[in-house]
């Protein structure tokens, strides 16, 4: 995140501290992916189940998710403009929308791109080994190596680095206080916050962290995008 130049010290403080507790937050999610595959992939996806390849559930799950995490937004910067002497976020807009983007797939525990929700059936093909039963996703290294344990693993670390960045911040103030809805459990806070222009911080924070989620989520995109056909249409 690039910081602007010669601003108050109070303005730059508080920039400063945004910029640095983004940073712990990221970097303690970061630390749970340590599984590395070196060089090219492929999958290879297999079924001798009676039945289509993709439930009615999956098709939507698949189609939706792909739809989604192609526009998915990231935020990455802060912009702070001057007028008339006061100092203001020039991008809040941004970040509000940005936020509402990631909504389905971080707070949404019923909507189907909810992200336990991806990884469940990523994990469930990767580790299923009877065709019978339905779809078995293998993944293959460039000499034909079989790595689809550590590609599990991996996506595993993934999951647990979205989780430890939800954990981490307050989406649920958020998008139930403010963005989605308007629980009064949150009112009190909001009224403050918004009133001293904290919440532009809280918004601004939140938004730089939950960019890091869409390539968290790279791989699960991999994985569904090859079951997502035909392919969006043109005009």
């Amino acid at each position: 995140m690039d910081k602007p130049q010669q601003l108050p010290a109070v303005i730059q403080e508080k920039f400063d501290e945004m910029h640095d507790e983004v940073g712990h937050v990221v970097n303690i999610a970061f630390q749970y992916l340590v599984t590395n595959i070196p060089g090219p992939i492929g999958f290879t996806y297999t079924s001798s189940a009676p039945m289509p390849l993709l439930t009615k559930y999956e098709q939507a799950q698949s189609v939706c998710f792909v739809t989604k995490y192609h526009c998915l937004p990231t935020f990455e910067r802060a912009d702070i403009r001057e007028k008339n002497g006061t100092y203001s976020f020039g991008n809040s807009p941004e970040a509000r929308y940005v936020l509402n983007e990631y909504r389905s797939i971080i707070q949404n525990r019923n909507d189907s791109v909810y992200y336990q929700k991806l990884h469940k059936f990523c994990r469930e093909k990767l580790l299923n080994n009877d065709k019978q039963k339905g779809l078995s996703i293998m993944v293959t290294q460039g000499d034909e190596r079989d790595v689809t344990r550590e590609f599990a693993q991996s996506l595993d670390e993934r999951y647990k680095a979205i989780k430890s960045l939800i954990k981490q911040c307050e989406f649920a103030y958020i998008y139930n206080g403010i963005l989605q809805h308007s629980d009064h459990q949150f009112s009190a806070r909001f009224w403050k916050e918004y009133a001293s222009g904290k919440i532009n911080y809280v918004f601004m924070k939140h938004a730089l962290i939950a960019s890091n989620i869409k390539g968290l989520l790279e791989w699960h995109y991999r994985l569904f995008n090859v079951l997502t056909f035909p392919k969006l249409g043109p005009l």
